[in-house]
């Protein structure tokens, strides 16, 4: 039997076969057609031909044990009360609308002597398109995610690859707007240029950053474009989503490994140029300042030049470690022991701020190279120290995920108000500083496969949290310095 196919034309002695040998016939039909049985003044669903079943999936569409009253207009219910006396009024057509349709019409012929039969004439576009084999198959093994919405943006199909990828299910979705996805990053402005070209008929291509169900962000680039009946109205909106997540983290590094190739580039003409003046200049200074023939103001002077030298070779120090690349001996690290070492290293200058630093660590083990660690962690300790004004608490605990440990650093200070650039080369909100603290603590946490996150950046609670590999301390050496 063709495409064309449908159950007009059939007799009813003609359909009142064997259940098996119905089954057969119905299947034939390429438009989805429905069997259901009397029972207590109702019909209840009794069989799905495969088209039916194609469009169940498609649709989340007639559930099982459904009642056919449930489903139909009132004034058909009144004709199916006394269905076989109106059996001639079964051959009209009926307009079926439901919330997830557009124009969905149903055929119902009566099938001796207690079955109807009801087919599903399909005039949405987008659905139609569904009952292609090919087309279904290339929707929902498509690698992108596929949204269709009718013209108001509400959803009402999403592809597996959707699920997928933001954690929800079809039924959590469906009915629901795009909204559900939207992360608070791009401005209305942009929203309403989207609607307006898609509404007037354009396609709108651009990118967004999402959230998952479970709050997680990714970045994804979209096209979205409008579905038009045969006479050229809109009846739904379609929207071919890719998650970009991942490309871009590559051109970021990529960025970011071209600025550190010009930085090093700086830095050794820094490191020849600059670094050995300097040194002749501070101890120039010092002799200067010890001599006592020089008068009382001018080694006030003397003392300036002298912390603005000390102020110049830090930040030439940061510079060089930023760009230096050196090779890293892994060992196992006793956690608590290192940041006690670094306690004891730190303290005058802790003091000094009346600051109070907590270890609360556990015996944890990291696996990392010494001595980067130690300038992470001496990095992350100072610039919480600048952040506290006065006198104030840093707090640095850990606790283990697996075979990770995850370490907190947590001070009372003034909070980060810009969280999106704090890890790049020079930036810094701070009255003073190269703001290269947090690029360099970034630094060697890629270089150990790790993560650096700001979690909380409020006023009197920041804290960063590092997550680091970690083996055991029974495993190799370890090192507590």
């Amino acid at each position: 039997m063709n495409k064309s196919s449908s159950i007009e034309g059939k007799s009813s002695d003609s359909l009142c076969l064997k259940t098996n040998e119905l089954e057969f016939l119905l299947n034939q039909i390429k438009y989805p057609v429905t069997l259901w049985k009397h029972s207590n003044k109702d019909f209840v669903l009794f069989y799905l031909n495969d088209s039916a079943k194609n469009f169940q999936t498609s649709v989340s569409f007639l559930p099982g044990g459904i009642n056919l009253k449930s489903l139909i207009p009132d004034d058909l219910e009144k004709i199916l009360e006394n269905w076989e006396s109106n059996a001639e009024n079964l051959n009209q057509n009926y307009l079926l609308e439901k919330e997830i349709f557009h124009s969905v019409k149903i055929k119902i012929k009566p099938v001796y002597p207690s079955f109807l039969i009801i087919q599903f004439e399909i005039k949405d576009p987008i659905q139609k398109y569904f009952f292609e084999e090919s087309n279904k198959t290339f929707i929902e093994q498509n690698p992108l995610s596929i949204i269709i919405t009718d013209t108001c943006g509400n959803i009402e199909y999403v592809n597996p690859k959707f699920i997928e990828l933001t954690g929800y299910t079809l039924e959590e979705v469906l009915g629901k707007t795009p909204r559900i996805l939207k992360s608070g990053n791009k401005p209305a402005e942009e929203y309403k240029i989207l609607w307006d070209t898609i509404l007037a008929g354009g396609v709108w291509k651009g990118e967004f950053i999402n959230k998952k169900k479970n709050g997680s962000s990714y970045i994804e680039f979209a096209v979205i474009s409008p579905v038009k009946n045969q006479s050229g109205e809109i009846t739904n909106f379609i929207a071919l989503k890719e998650d970009i997540t991942e490309l871009r983290k590559i051109e970021e590094d990529l960025r970011r490994s071209e600025k550190l190739a010009g930085i090093g580039k700086m830095t050794a003409y820094i490191s020849h140029e600059i670094k050995t003046p300097l040194t002749s200049i501070k101890i120039n200074v010092d002799l200067l300042r010890q001599n006592n023939s020089v008068n009382p103001e001018a080694k006030k002077s003397f003392l300036i030049i002298e912390k603005e030298m000390s102020r110049l070779m830090h930040s030439l120090k940061n510079i060089l470690q930023f760009s230096n690349q050196p090779s890293l001996n892994f060992t196992n690290i006793n956690l608590f022991k290192k940041i006690e070492n670094i306690h004891e290293f730190l303290k005058p200058m802790l003091t000094k701020r009346g600051i109070t630093l907590n270890n609360k660590t556990s015996e944890h083990y990291i696996y990392g190279d010494a001595q980067q660690l130690r300038s992470l962690f001496i990095h992350l300790i100072e610039n919480s120290a600048e952040s506290i004004s006065t006198s104030g608490e840093i707090e640095i605990y850990s606790e283990m995920k697996g075979t990770d440990c995850c370490i907190f650093i947590k001070d009372t200070g003034c909070g980060i108000a810009d969280k999106e650039n704090i890890f790049e080369p020079f930036f810094t909100t701070k009255p003073a500083g190269t703001g290269l603290g947090l690029a360099i603590v970034k630094n060697i946490v890629d270089k150990h496969h790790g993560t650096i996150e700001l979690i909380s950046s409020k006023c009197g609670e920041t804290i960063f949290q590092i997550t680091l590999q970690s083996r055991g301390g029974e495993i190799g050496k370890v090192i507590n310095n």
